[in-house]
């Protein structure tokens, strides 16, 4: 089938939002199965400070390591948690293409079923399943399967787990030309090099409507731009993360003087000492802290899940209790 680029229904999909994007974390009972009242107070710690919510994502959310039943209640959860109040971008990476659209096509008749009025975004992460090759294409057609917006992952470091020689961890730069023109396709989010990161900003020149999202909390914090940020480690302090990004991408409505530049000194210094405990494991550290708190029920991780070393977890509780700068 010829790529065809016209969408007649692209004109009702909802603007992505701007700013701070939490990567929520997928709170398990010792079953495995989901804790959805750990889950549920872990949307109302988050959402006054966010810009929208990440839910069931290939890092902090595990859901590549999830069970199919788990990542259905995930979703049931999650609509009935948020309830429209913020956007959600939903996680729909499978292990396959016919996965990925089992769980597309979950999330569309589960927002009919409710009447589910929130903008709610798909989120995916391509490469773990496909290749570059035909990619706009299979894209176009999940597309056309479905009527919700979709923002794509280019995270290569989660791509490598798949240890396959021949797998590129990267949308190509020409293939990103061709995903960004398609009208269903409303952003993305990205880690990995500022070079390439410039290269897609080229290739989507034709498509000023498409946004980019910062996928690196310290790239973001080190250098701030773009769309906004996804955050895994923003459940910790997400009103030092709220406050960090407004003033990131709106230096014109954050306070000026000394005393305003000192507190977002301090408060990115915080931020970025955070991100580095929480860098190599941040679903295993989050849900630590997220645990001892009450907030969730218990810190169980999804098999496969990294762990981080016992001492980087004691360093991140006391970096958070002596911040002095929020009270958790």
């Amino acid at each position: 089938m010829p790529l065809e680029l016209g969408m007649p229904d692209a004109i009702r999909f909802p603007p992505p939002p701007e700013g701070l994007i939490i990567d929520l974390v997928t709170p398990l009972t010792s079953e495995g199965r989901l804790d959805g009242e750990g889950f549920s107070r872990l949307v109302e710690r988050v959402a006054p400070a966010a810009d929208a919510l990440l839910v069931g994502s290939p890092q902090a959310g595990e859901a590549l390591d999830l069970a199919r039943e788990t990542r259905m209640d995930l979703l049931s959860q999650a609509l009935a948690a948020i309830g429209g109040r913020t956007p959600l971008f939903w996680g729909i990476t499978g292990q396959s293409r016919e996965q990925t659209w089992e769980l597309a096509a979950a999330c569309q008749e589960e927002c009919r079923r409710r009447n589910y009025a929130g903008p709610v975004f798909l989120a995916d992460l391509p490469l773990w399943y496909h290749s570059n090759r035909g990619l706009p294409q299979a894209c176009q057609d999940l597309l056309q399967a479905v009527s919700l917006p979709l923002i794509l992952l280019n995270y290569p470091e989660v791509v490598r787990r798949r240890r396959l020689r021949f797998k590129h961890l990267n949308i190509r730069t020409q293939v990103f030309k061709k995903l960004a023109a398609l009208p269903g396709v409303a952003g993305l989010i990205y880690q990995g090099e500022l070079r390439r990161f410039l290269n897609y900003h080229h290739a989507a020149g034709q498509r000023p409507g498409l946004v980019f999202y910062e996928g690196d909390e310290a790239d973001f914090l080190s250098r701030p731009g773009g769309w906004g940020v996804v955050s895994a480690s923003a459940p910790l302090l997400p009103g030092l993360w709220q406050k960090a990004v407004r003033s990131c991408l709106h230096p014109e409505e954050t306070a000026d003087g000394p005393e305003g530049r000192k507190e977002l000194l301090e408060i990115s210094q915080l931020l970025l000492k955070v991100v580095r405990l929480c860098r190599p494991a941040p679903a295993s550290q989050v849900k630590a802290i997220l645990a001892a708190r009450g907030i969730i029920g218990q810190a169980i991780t999804a098999p496969g899940t990294p762990a981080a070393p016992k001492r980087w977890t004691e360093d991140l509780f006391e970096l958070i209790a002596g911040s002095g700068l929020e009270d958790f």
